[in-house]
């Protein structure tokens, strides 16, 4: 399948996965393409912070050499517009989004205040009967309405992030030679965009060869103007051996730990992040991300991804 067909199949027919149930769905179907490729894939499950998380591993995880991971989950609507997405700076990522994403939470929170604090001492059952039940189905409707909005409405569209970075992985596992195979493993990460869950799981996976293991992370490779390779004290070399692999030789920056803070990268002691967007104020944003705008995943650009990985293996 051409790399065109796999961002149709996977950013328009499997659009979300932000429910158990949509992720089992796009696990099982992604699984397939690995298998149709020649691939050994497996389900690894666990239940985390409440909730079940899997990650999809592809090949020998337990002894290749390399490892390309992928956070396959798409994140939720972000209600206001832009939305930038800091690959290489978690705590810029969180200051952009808070706001936006938890807007719905905490206006329903101030209107469950107002509600309460202008209507309730005025309840009566007695004299007002149909404004006193009004007025508490409106206050029911409001609260459990925020509750829902805790955890978030999916995004309908998600073609940068990540089904960018899953797309690259299909289509780089496809083309590699069977010597290369015995080198190379895959696994697609679940909760990336939350709380890393899968990334917790796959050292927990790995506990004795995770931190020797050099780690691929592709994230956002489909949309912008500039490719960066984001690294770790223990992969300045590994960086500069893949960015000549590109076909325009991509920056590079190297990545401190405060700079790492609630994203997947900072658990990979020897780790390459790639990611491509656009520079404002000397740090790459990936824009539209959570929005109705991450429309976009070029060809070319996944393309590239992959012949210079497969050239730097």
């Amino acid at each position: 399948m051409n790399t065109q067909d796999l961002i149709i199949k996977y950013a328009i027919g499997f659009p979300k996965r932000y429910s158990r149930q949509q992720k089992n769905t796009f696990i099982n179907e992604i699984g397939k393409d690995f298998q149709a490729c020649g691939y050994r894939v497996n389900g690894a499950a666990a239940k985390k912070k409440g909730g079940v998380s899997m990650n999809l591993h592809v090949g020998d995880v337990g002894h290749a050499k390399t490892l390309v991971v992928v956070n396959y989950d798409t994140p939720q609507h972000n209600y206001g517009n832009p939305m930038k997405y800091y690959p290489f700076n978690g705590p810029s990522t969180f200051a952009s989004s808070f706001l936006p994403i938890y807007a719905p939470t905490i206006l329903g929170a101030l209107i469950t205040l107002w509600l309460v604090v202008s209507f309730i001492p005025k309840l009566d059952f007695q004299t007002n009967l149909l404004y006193s039940v009004f007025i508490v189905a409106i206050l029911m409707i409001v609260m459990v309405g925020s509750f829902i909005m805790t955890k978030g409405v999916a995004n309908k569209t998600n073609f940068n992030r990540n089904t960018s970075g899953v797309v690259a992985a299909l289509k780089l596992a496809e083309e590699l030679e069977d010597n290369q195979r015995n080198q190379v493993a895959f696994v697609l990460t679940d909760n990336g965009c939350t709380n890393h869950n899968g990334d917790y799981m796959l050292r927990e996976a790995l506990p004795k060869t995770i931190d020797e293991r050099l780690v691929i992370m592709l994230d956002c490779v489909g949309n912008g103007s500039d490719f960066v390779i984001g690294y770790k004290e223990d992969t300045k070399k590994e960086a500069a051996d893949l960015a000549t692999c590109f076909k325009n030789k991509p920056k590079r920056k190297l990545c401190n730990k405060e700079e790492l803070r609630y994203t997947s990268f900072s658990f990979y002691k020897k780790g390459l992040l790639i990611s491509k967007g656009n520079f404002i104020k000397e740090e790459l944003v990936v824009e539209n991300t959570s929005t109705s705008k991450d429309i976009v995943c070029d060809v070319d650009s996944i393309d590239e991804v992959v012949k210079a990985i497969k050239k730097y293996i």
